[in-house]
């Protein structure tokens, strides 16, 4: 056998690897981190696939709500990803796309989505060919690639207030029933795309001042209930865009989403605090200054829980504005916040 550096002997090395990746798999990431880092401080050969997986699972397992460790995590990452085999690069960039989205970098989100839908037509093309279908390996279906990757150019030309051109990227993964050996598993994510599209136009209408399509949204909300955080944000930033009145919606809305302390994803926690900032906005317009107090209170928890400091910030500057109206029990609560009590 074949020591390793640092003295790891290939037996123990995959004994550990093996024991990292159940510990993965059951989703015990905290117990797994240290054996995958365990592993890549002693190896010698950085270009060494499994090396290189150990980085990509350890960067999965230290990627949690916390913007501030998620920076850390792709600072380790970042320079890795690209010596990946292009089955798991794919998963790679994946994965720093949706964590820069988090992070509310959009240039950096442009770039990986750029190279996602590349890379998965890339490889795509490449298994048309028989050889190469032998070879591939890939955590999920290639089609989820390809349609994130549209979907990620969809999403980067929404953000810049592009919507026309946005438009044609939605429609584009709106039907991906044309990409060959689709088992049911990928037929079934076709299905996920369609569903995302189409609630995308609809927020794409609204996101150019069309409120005709408000109740069409809320129909297909209630239909897909998966995708109510995302159109909550949406239909509320509206709303603070073109004046819409949305009272009757809001609580049905609210009663859906998670609740700002329950556990949830760096994505979905980014979209909550949004949801709730401008919330709080909304009600402030309507005058009605002791819910958009509580509101901006739920906004200021979220970040401060993911140690997002720039709308830690846009919090403050809010509350500074309206802060004369609260209530001195809001106002505990919102001493509490800042000094890191999170008692709510």
């Amino acid at each position: 056998m074949v020591n390793v550096g640092g003295g790891l002997g290939a037996e123990i090395k995959d004994h550990l690897f093996y024991a990292a990746e159940h510990l993965f798999e059951e989703e015990k990431k905290a117990e797994a981190a240290p054996l995958y880092r365990y592993i890549i401080d002693r190896e010698t050969d950085h270009n060494d696939q499994r090396c290189l997986l150990c980085e990509f699972r350890l960067f999965q397992c230290l990627v949690g709500v916390s913007s501030e460790g998620n920076k850390e995590a792709l600072e380790r990452f970042e320079p890795s990803y690209s010596r990946l085999h292009e089955g798991l690069r794919l998963e790679a960039i994946f994965w720093m796309a949706n964590v820069y989205y988090s992070l509310g970098d959009w240039n950096k989100v442009e770039r990986y989505g750029n190279e996602l839908h590349d890379l998965a037509q890339n490889v795509y093309e490449k298994l048309k060919k028989e050889k190469y279908v032998k070879n591939l390996h890939t955590e999920r279906d290639l089609v989820v690639y390809l349609g994130h990757g549209l979907r990620i150019k969809g999403f980067v030309l929404t953000m810049q207030g592009r919507y026309e051109e946005a438009k044609k990227y939605v429609a584009a993964y709106s039907d991906l029933g044309w990409v060959e050996f689709l088992d049911e598993t990928g037929k079934k994510e076709v299905e996920r795309f369609r569903t995302w599209s189409q609630g995308n136009m609809y927020a794409l209408e609204l996101k150019t001042g069309n409120e005709k399509a408000l109740h069409e949204y809320i129909d297909f909300l209630q239909r897909h209930p998966t995708e109510f955080l995302g159109g909550a944000k949406t239909i509320i930033e509206a709303a603070n865009k073109f004046s819409f009145n949305v009272d009757d919606i809001m609580e049905t809305l609210v009663q859906k989403l998670p609740s700002v302390d329950s556990e949830v994803s760096f994505v979905d926690g980014t979209q909550l605090f949004h949801f709730w900032y401008e919330k709080a906005v909304y009600s402030f317009k309507k005058n009605r200054l002791i819910a958009g107090i509580d509101e901006l209170l739920y906004a200021l928890f979220m970040a401060r829980v993911m140690k997002y400091y720039m709308g830690f910030e846009k919090c403050t500057t809010l509350f500074r504005k309206h802060g004369d109206y609260a209530t001195e029990q809001q106002k505990l609560g919102y001493k509490h916040i800042i000094e890191g009590v999170f008692d709510l």
